[in-house]
């Protein structure tokens, strides 16, 4: 219970009304479906599906304010999207969001639901790999705009390293500097503080301790760390919560099927 008091010192003895929710793992919005991709067809069935199942959006960094502002009787669901891929968030050449990237299509369906479906999701952000169409959604000119229009959206800018680095493969001092350079320059772009990571392949570092550290003059704090798979995220009331190890269930029929009992 200690990591559950120190993470939420304002909840005390509040119980959650559900044991168990969902953060949801994202990567391509493409077509075919495949592996690693979600069409934006299935992602909008996924929304309505989530919806007439009586769950509500949030962004991974509510789980620090014990989800303030969940609805009474809903459970939360977080939708995640690793790689920054154009696929998640692209503008057309009118200057229109594309309707078929992820951003296009929660946008919509928010417009459907106003109220009832705010928008919330989570982009764990890479900024200097090998792939330009990974670097902050692609469109290298656009990359600021975009990070601030997700946070005027109300939506979580969070980091998947600088560079997409193994964790478990560099040396600490490494893992600060890539750790470091992410979350400065995602917040200066967005204007938001930068509390999320995603651990690119799933992969930890020996030491937990890089997620909250400095590296020279730049200090971040990293208090929630997803893993790339592990089914149902126990409730922040729970005494098996860990907030560096948070599940997640990959956006494929097979888990959906598995942990929902969902075939479309």
């Amino acid at each position: 219970m200690f990591l559950v008091f120190m993470l939420f010192p304002a909840i005390g003895g509040e119980k959650f009304s559900f044991k168990k929710f969902p953060v949801l793992e994202y990567h391509l919005i493409s077509r075919p479906e495949a592996r690693w991709t979600r069409t934006p067809e299935n992602l909008r069935k996924d929304l309505e599906w989530l919806y007439a199942n009586n769950y509500y959006p949030m962004n991974l960094k509510d789980i620090l304010t014990g989800f303030k502002g969940l609805p009474s009787g809903k459970t939360p669901v977080v939708l995640t999207f690793d790689d920054s891929s154009s696929s998640q968030f692209r503008y057309l050449a009118n200057g229109k969001i594309d309707p078929d990237c992820a951003v296009g299509v929660i946008k919509a369906f928010h417009d459907k639901h106003p109220k009832e479906w705010p928008l919330r999701a989570t982009f764990f952000i890479v900024i200097g790999t090998n792939n330009p169409d990974r670097n902050i959604f692609g469109q290298k000119e656009l990359a600021e705009k975009k990070l601030k229009q997700l946070a005027s959206f109300g939506m979580e800018v969070a980091s998947h390293t600088y560079w997409h680095d193994q964790l478990s493969k560099v040396k600490p001092e490494f893992a600060r500097y890539t750790l470091a350079k992410s979350v400065k320059m995602l917040s200066d772009m967005s204007g938001q503080e930068i509390v999320s990571l995603a651990t690119p392949m799933g992969l930890y570092p020996e030491d937990e301790s890089v997620f909250k550290a400095q590296y020279q003059s730049i200090k971040y704090d990293l208090r929630l760390v997803c893993e790339v798979a592990g089914g149902l995220q126990v409730a922040p009331d729970s005494p098996k919560f860990n907030p560096y190890h948070i599940n997640r269930i990959q956006t494929i029929s097979s888990e959906w099927k598995k942990f929902f009992g969902r075939v479309d």
